[in-house]
């Protein structure tokens, strides 16, 4: 076995003038080496051509790698600058939040502002100027009657009207239609609004003079 092992080293080295040699006197041997080395031929390039395709696979995912990683990388830096605007714009949201309870705050507050000063305000007062005529304002409510009742009277004179300070002008020529409303009889001791602005004076001594 070792011997016939030798003799394969020695064939796989044997020159080819050997070879030529050898190929005359057996010419099978000659044949079987060549084709062994035709085979090594053949195995050496399909591994070279496999460690190409190998090292151009490996060139082709270097490639892919880099520019996976420069996406990568700006994949992670959008993702950052979208992670400092959703924190920003939940700051916001919540900065809006407290605004609008402040804002609802305030408008309770000024809602019930409002309803006390309507609730303080309530009560209708008549204008003074309504009564601003020159004279006083008289309370008819508790006030006695004007006039006094002293029976049946025929004549003017027995009405008396309480003196106020009036003015010169309404002591030369008071206004008749003031006074009108009046229950002059004393029937009755409060004052009966009418809707007649104002009588002339002589109409005014007819009536009286009536009574």
């Amino acid at each position: 076995m070792l011997g016939e092992g030798g003799m394969i080293e020695a064939k796989k080295a044997m020159a080819p003038e050997k070879l030529a040699e050898l190929w005359t006197i057996d010419p099978k041997r000659a044949k079987r080496i060549l084709a062994n080395r035709q085979s090594a031929a053949r195995s050496k390039e399909r591994k070279a051509r496999y460690i190409s395709e190998l090292e151009r696979k490996v060139h082709t995912l270097q490639t892919e790698a880099t520019t996976l990683s420069a996406t990568l990388t700006l994949f992670q830096r959008d993702t950052t600058c979208l992670s400092n605007e959703n924190a920003e714009l939940k700051l916001r949201l919540q900065a809006m939040e407290q605004q609008a309870h402040l804002r609802e705050a305030i408008n309770k507050a000024l809602k019930n502002e409002v309803e006390r000063l309507r609730v303080a305000t309530g009560e209708t007062k008549v204008p003074s100027d309504v009564y601003n005529l020159g004279m006083q304002r008289i309370p008819y409510d508790n006030q006695p009657n004007m006039f006094s009742q002293s029976g049946p009277t025929n004549n003017s004179q027995s009405m008396q009207i309480p003196q106020y300070h009036q003015p010169l002008q309404w002591q030369k020529d008071p206004p008749i239609g003031h006074f009108q409303g009046l229950d002059i009889n004393g029937r009755s001791s409060h004052v009966i609004k009418t809707e007649t602005p104002s009588i002339s004076a002589s109409e005014s001594n007819n009536s009286t003079t009536t009574f």
